[in-house]
């Protein structure tokens, strides 16, 4: 968890320590879980946090690596080992798009997929690669939360595609009201600007579409399930996904 702090001159800054909550032992394996239902072998290792100070140094190492070849991230200003502060990169995707009326969230949404496609072109991966750890300053995306050590437990082109997987259902809460056609457009934009990966996202989406598609019908039986608007965004978003994948 990550607390911010302005200086006199108006200079914002963000500050991550060791003394902070970890992800349970609940919440590793639900995350554990998830990913391998979805297809990505994430290693327990990866989900299970017990160790704080291997984490915040982990990220160091990553926020150093990526500014060194020029990708837009808080520029490290402080690290003991107990402290990491880091400097401010703008507004969260999340926040800008609730800032935005429903038919005016698209391009946003469009345009952050397409630098995520450019990002994974020269070689990177996120590993949280939420609406919540993007940024938009206005000229520029940049990223944040470097925690996860999926790679070299899994393989890079695997971790890029949980890295579209992550951004698009984070995004389906503000999506949803826009139909299937918004996904569709959403995951075109990725597809659009990164050729070589369009085919690898197409293929993993397709063999992940009848687990999820699974849990849509098997929700139906209730009826107070059904009704839910998280059923409603998850029916949304595999409209979309289905609809891209069909584009081949």
């Amino acid at each position: 968890m990550s607390s911010p702090s302005t200086a006199a001159d108006g200079t914002r800054t963000w500050t991550k320590t060791t003394d902070r909550p970890l992800r349970s032992w609940r919440k590793s394996a639900g995350v554990w879980l998830f990913a391998h239902f979805v297809g990505v072998p994430i290693p327990w290792a990866a989900a299970r946090q017990t160790n704080p100070r291997a984490l915040l140094a982990h990220e160091h190492e990553r926020l150093l690596a990526l500014a060194a070849v020029g990708e837009h991230v808080p520029r490290v200003i402080g690290f003991d080992g107990d402290t990491l502060i880091t400097s401010d990169v703008g507004p969260t995707l999340d926040h800008l798009l609730f800032q935005r009326a429903p038919e005016e969230r698209l391009p946003l949404m469009r345009a952050a997929a397409a630098d995520l496609a450019g990002f994974h072109a020269r070689g990177q991966w996120h590993g949280g690669a939420q609406a919540r750890n993007i940024t938009w300053d206005g000229e520029r995306f940049a990223r944040l939360d470097f925690e996860e050590p999926l790679v070299p437990g899994l393989a890079l082109g695997m971790v890029q595609r949980y890295d579209v997987l992550q951004l698009l259902l984070s995004l389906a809460r503000l999506i949803e009201p826009l139909g299937p056609s918004a996904v569709h457009a959403v995951l075109d934009a990725y597809a659009s600007a990164d050729e070589r990966q369009a085919h690898a996202l197409r293929d993993f989406i397709a063999h992940l579409l009848p687990r999820l598609q699974r849990v849509s019908r098997i929700a139906a039986w209730s009826r107070r399930l059904d009704g839910s608007r998280e059923l409603m965004r998850l029916r949304t978003v595999l409209e979309g996904m289905a609809a891209f994948v069909a584009d081949r």
